[in-house]
């Protein structure tokens, strides 16, 4: 359902490669394969194991011609460099993958986007994130906290922080709105 709402909130119009950065079961991926133009192609970019999961996932959920539509490529997408080719990608998408690395690691994160997306291309970031003043809402600082158990050297995001550091990378425009209520942010 997330990824749907995302979708209706980020357009896919004129998309055709998407990098699905630590993108799981390929879930995102996949809704955004049904909801995009015919063209559009997505990568999972995501831990060995988990690329297992999500192709397994794939078979039982997605139609043939959705399969042939997404890829998975294995690797710790907090390596400095990643296996895609510069400037191919149209959107990338990081949901719910900043919150849970180093602090340290998340600009790595926004350059390496930055190198693979065409011009005009897009970085999605959706993740737990309180409000720039940090003092709500509680939902949202309940989940983030979670990630505190697996990622001790982490950010307590919000939108501004998470822009800082897009600017930072060399992103131009950074916009921001609410997903899902109360929880979760995009920038």
């Amino acid at each position: 359902a997330t990824a749907k709402a995302l979708f209706k909130r980020v357009s896919l119009k004129g998309i055709q490669q998407m990098l699905d950065v630590g993108g799981g079961s390929g879930a995102f991926s996949l809704q955004a394969v049904r909801m995009g133009d015919q063209e559009l192609k997505s990568i999972v970019l995501e831990l060995p194991k988990v690329c297992e999961e999500g192709q397994s996932l794939m078979l039982a959920q997605a139609s043939e011609q959705e399969r042939r539509r997404i890829s998975f490529v294995e690797l710790d997408a907090t390596e400095p460099s990643w296996p895609i080719q510069e400037l191919s990608q149209d959107l990338v998408l990081m949901s719910y993958l900043c919150g849970s690395v180093p602090e340290e690691l998340i600009e790595v994160l926004y350059r390496n986007a930055l190198k693979v997306l065409k011009p005009g291309g897009r970085l999605v970031v959706h993740d737990f994130m309180v409000d720039d003043s940090k003092d709500g809402p509680a939902l949202g600082a309940y989940w983030a906290l979670q990630h505190v158990t697996v990622n001790s050297n982490g950010l307590g995001l919000t939108p501004r922080l998470v822009g800082e550091r897009l600017s930072r990378s060399g992103f131009v425009e950074v916009e921001a709105f609410e997903m899902i209520a109360r929880m979760t942010k995009v920038v």
